[in-house]
């Protein structure tokens, strides 16, 4: 059956929220968080600054709807629970591919907020509670099907959620310093992590 499209209203509404979102994400890049005004967004959209309001109450709502944009927390299920098939290395690496693609394509918005997230108390706890932790619950009923199916052995799905967040956190941290590395090969990551994360290094 095909999907059906969504309401035209619903449409609009979801187009003039993308359009702040890129107006903010393109400010804070450029004056950061704390420096940057509703004002200054709504000049980069082009509207007027009430409308702004009308999606986001606060500035730090913008804030957390760029992050929930590069977390893709609307479609993480839908990627996570895709056919596997016969291979889920496979799946898994492509899997991760996608995740290391949106950070480079994005990069610049990562690098301008995450530091202002780190050393701001509020920033941090919206941050963790309302992007962070909602992801958490949302895969680990998915890596106890994966076990349920006979694909992974089980584990402390706790723990090997959170470690696999950090691998990931980790490279984009070492990008944000520099690393020739990590910026040189960052395609070569996912073959890398899936290998660790599924084999190990002992032969």
């Amino acid at each position: 059956m095909a999907e059906q499209p969504e309401p035209i209203q619903a449409q609009l509404i979801k187009a003039r929220r993308n359009q702040i979102l890129d107006a903010a994400t393109q400010v804070f890049a450029t004056k950061g968080f704390h420096g940057a005004t509703i004002r200054q967004i709504a000049q980069q959209a082009e509207i007027a600054d009430g409308t702004i309001y009308i999606y986001f109450k606060t500035k730090t709502d913008l804030l957390l709807g760029i992050l929930n944009r590069l977390n893709e927390s609307e479609r993480r299920k839908e990627d996570m629970t895709q056919e596997v098939g016969g291979d889920f290395a496979s799946f898994f690496c492509t899997y991760l591919r996608h995740r290391l693609q949106v950070i480079d394509a994005d990069f610049q918005a990562f690098q301008a907020i995450l530091p202002d997230i780190l050393r701001t108390p509020e920033l941090r706890n919206h941050y963790y509670t309302q992007v962070i932790e909602p992801t958490f619950s949302l895969t680990e009923p998915i890596f106890q099907t994966w076990i349920a199916q006979g694909l992974i052995k089980p584990v402390n799905l706790a723990v090997t959620i959170r470690t696999i967040t950090a691998m990931v956190m980790g490279l984009l941290v070492l990008r944000m310093l520099g690393d020739r590395v990590a910026i040189e090969q960052w395609a070569q990551f996912p073959e890398v992590m899936t290998a660790l994360i599924l084999h190990g290094l002992a032969k």
